[in-house]
């Protein structure tokens, strides 16, 4: 059975602080987070016939929610298209909101654990990190650099990222992991 616009309203109700924290979380943006949460469920209103019931709502709304931040990640902006399509009215967030977004997200608490854990990786494995992730370098260029071959590059990239995969799973209540 799709979804009504009551209930719509209802998963914005219910779900809207969860899902603004999660979004939070992976931008650490608050701007960002409010533009993607507003057209995530101005998506989901869009689309809401697609949905197989209210029972699964959430999922399917988290579910768009990701896809917008894969976007966003690709793009590095907010895309508004479904908002100005349907006509929502972004709220306009003030500093205080951002602050206020930022606290309940506990993105410094999250930024901290990141730090320990970039801290705690071996020079080799925060250098290849480093090299790949923030240098945005190739795994041939990686490679070169450390003196390795690009299959070591690799694997030293990927338990480093496995390690704050970790950290940041940790930080993030299970039933967002689990309805993503």
């Amino acid at each position: 059975m799709p979804l009504t616009h009551e209930d719509i309203s209802a998963l914005y109700s219910e779900h809207s602080p969860l899902l603004l924290r999660y979004l939070m979380r992976r931008t650490f943006d608050a701007q960002a987070a409010v533009e993607l949460m507003a057209e995530t469920f101005a998506t989901a209103y869009e689309k809401r016939a697609a949905c197989n019931g209210p029972e699964v709502g959430r999922a399917w709304v988290f579910g768009i929610a990701n896809n917008m931040l894969l976007d966003f990640y690709r793009s590095g902006k907010t895309e508004r298209r479904a908002v100005d399509r349907i006509g929502l009215a972004v709220p306009e967030v003030h500093d205080d909101d951002l602050e206020r977004i930022e606290d309940l997200a506990g993105t410094a608490e999250l930024r901290g654990a990141v730090a320990t854990a970039l801290r705690d990786l071996s020079d080799k494995h925060r250098t290849a990190l480093e090299l790949r992730v923030v240098q945005e370098r190739s795994y041939e260029e990686v490679a070169g650099a450390m003196g390795v071959s690009e299959d070591v590059a690799r694997a030293r990239v990927s338990r480093a990222l496995k390690k704050l995969k970790g950290v940041v799973e940790d930080a993030v209540p299970v039933e967002v992991i689990e309805n993503v």
